[in-house]
């Protein structure tokens, strides 16, 4: 058997939830209209604590026909299974009136380009992604025949989240000492 790519007692323990330990998929995403009222509406639904909703800023957001100047912004659940919730972004992919309702599931990866490339070779074209100020590639979302979207991560980001969602959910700050 080999070793699980996670240390269940780091600071990636937060994606573990119910898709195991091993998985890569480590949430689902969905667009609303207004950020603020469905992070105060599902929080009331889930009863789980939302991170303070944060504009994801120094990405150049790509698309196939170009640079696009729109700034996103996000909050996710901080207990797995985790849910993102997007505020609106007219005619963008992250538009709520965008016929892929159930959005996206988020996936980790060491490599985003790459897989990207690997993804479009299986028909699943990148739609959209963001470059970081290096040119490496932070993300990119892939059109699928299903419904939704596969959201490529970069595995780099894993280290941001913990302390993100401690901030919004204090039990879950590691024990000082």
């Amino acid at each position: 058997m080999s070793a699980s790519p996670i240390d269940p007692s780091g600071p990636s323990q937060v994606f573990a939830g119910t898709f195991g330990l091993g998985s890569r998929v480590y949430h689902v995403g969905f667009v609303v209209p207004d950020l603020e009222e469905g992070i105060a509406t599902m929080t009331e639904v889930l009863g789980v604590p939302f991170t303070e909703p944060i504009d994801l800023a120094g990405l150049q957001l790509m698309t196939p026909e170009g640079p696009r100047d729109e700034v996103l912004r996000l909050a996710y659940t901080t207990r797995p299974a985790n849910v993102e919730l997007i505020g609106t972004v007219s005619g963008t992919l992250w538009d709520f009136d965008d016929a892929h309702r159930g959005h996206h599931l988020g996936v980790w990866s060491d490599d985003v380009q790459a897989e990207a490339a690997r993804l479009t070779a299986l028909g699943m074209p990148a739609l959209w992604w963001g470059v970081g100020t290096e040119g490496r590639w932070m993300f990119s979302y892939h059109l699928t025949p299903y419904g939704m979207y596969i959201e490529l991560v970069d595995t780099i980001a894993r280290a941001f989240y913990p302390q993100w969602f401690a901030a919004a959910d204090p039990s879950l700050a590691p024990p000082e000492g």
